[in-house]
């Protein structure tokens, strides 16, 4: 079987691969993009909070809004709580993720969904829907395939350390301004969370499996809390986050990494649609000019200018995750003063420099 040659080959179609293949194809590269899901945004796996920055990075249409937001109320596990101000939207992601993978196809960049990237030997990509199969030789690589990517695998680049999200989508008996987060015992290695989209609201938790948390469990318990039923869940959804910071080299030969797939979501927050869209734009822009002559030096640069733009910013969160980790404790005082000084409501987050 004969490989389809392409200037820039995109794995995943969620923020990362859609905007880095808009971004190869505004820059006069011939992309493809395979998403090995039948539909591009489903299913949702995310709590769909942006802060308000992105919109000026990225197009944000009106109907793929579901509620703007403007605080952040933290609950400790002590019974106190803290207001910060966080204006962001929470997002139809589904709408806005395929919305993304339209902008990359009109410029340019072809899309096929349902093909599965299986397997890379000698600068050929094997692609796999099914009993099909095809056969893709780029001139680079954008691994963009989330938190268990197998473009990453190809390189020896595993997630140094994930967390495991579940999460509800409830109907609300009466609309909530603030996104709400809540520390608890019960959230090993995590938080809670309520993020309301007008008459519904995500509500979920990410635990860390590895310290004794179950997200079922949890769950159950913060639905109690807030009194939520199972008769209020319309949807249900959940996945792995990253939440070790990113990878050991977010590129090797012909092939960089983006979003979850390179480990770049916040590890704190968990938050990974911001990085995704900013390293995929990065990441479609190396691509191509690798692909139109600069080689691998576009892609070694591509990583130096996301170490140089954020590196700082996430040693600090990998930083705090560590610390909050190892000194988790089922005291509820205790718990409490540990995330006061970890978590990005407090002032002390930006002033911990041991991990």
């Amino acid at each position: 079987m004969q490989a389809e040659r392409y200037d820039v080959l995109v794995v995943g179609a969620g923020p990362a691969g859609s905007c880095a293949a808009r971004a190869a194809a505004e820059a006069g590269a011939r992309v493809l993009l395979v998403e090995k899901r039948a539909q591009v945004g489903l299913p949702v796996q995310c709590a769909e909070f942006i802060p308000w920055q992105l919109a000026g990075q990225v197009s944000v249409p009106e109907r793929c809004i579901a509620q703007r937001i403007e605080r952040m109320r933290t609950f400790l596990p002590d019974g106190s709580d803290a207001v910060k101000p966080a204006a962001g939207m929470v997002l139809e992601r589904a709408l806005w993720d395929r919305h993304l993978a339209v902008l990359a196809h009109r410029a340019g960049a072809e899309l096929r969904t349902g093909w599965a990237a299986a397997d890379y030997a000698d600068g050929t990509v094997l692609l796999r829907r099914g009993a099909r199969e095809a056969r893709v030789r780029p001139a680079a690589i954008v691994g963009a395939d989330g938190p268990h990517s197998a473009v990453a695998r190809w390189i020896g680049q595993a997630q140094p350390a994930l967390v495991q999200g579940l999460e509800h989508e409830v109907v609300l008996g009466a609309p909530r301004a603030e996104t709400e987060v809540y520390f608890d015992a019960e959230y090993r290695g995590g938080y809670g969370w309520l993020f309301p989209k007008g008459g519904t609201a995500n509500v979920g938790v990410a635990v860390n499996p590895d310290m004794g948390g179950r997200p079922g469990p949890a769950l159950e318990h913060l639905m109690e809390r807030l009194g939520l039923s199972r008769g209020s869940v319309v949807g249900t959804s959940g996945g792995p986050i990253p939440v070790g910071g990113p990878v050991e080299r977010l590129h090797s030969g012909r092939i960089v990494l983006a979003g979850d797939a390179a480990g770049l979501a916040h590890p704190i927050t968990g938050g990974g649609i911001a990085p995704a869209v900013l390293s995929g734009q990065m990441a479609g822009r190396a691509a191509a000019r690798a692909a139109q002559g600069e080689g691998e030096e576009a892609l070694e640069r591509c990583a130096r200018e996301w170490a140089d733009a954020m590196g700082g910013p996430m040693r600090q969160a990998t930083a705090n995750r560590r610390y909050l980790d190892a000194r988790w404790s089922e005291d509820p005082a205790v718990l409490a003063a540990l995330v006061r000084e970890t978590w990005i409501a407090f002032p002390a987050y930006g002033r911990r420099k041991d991990g």
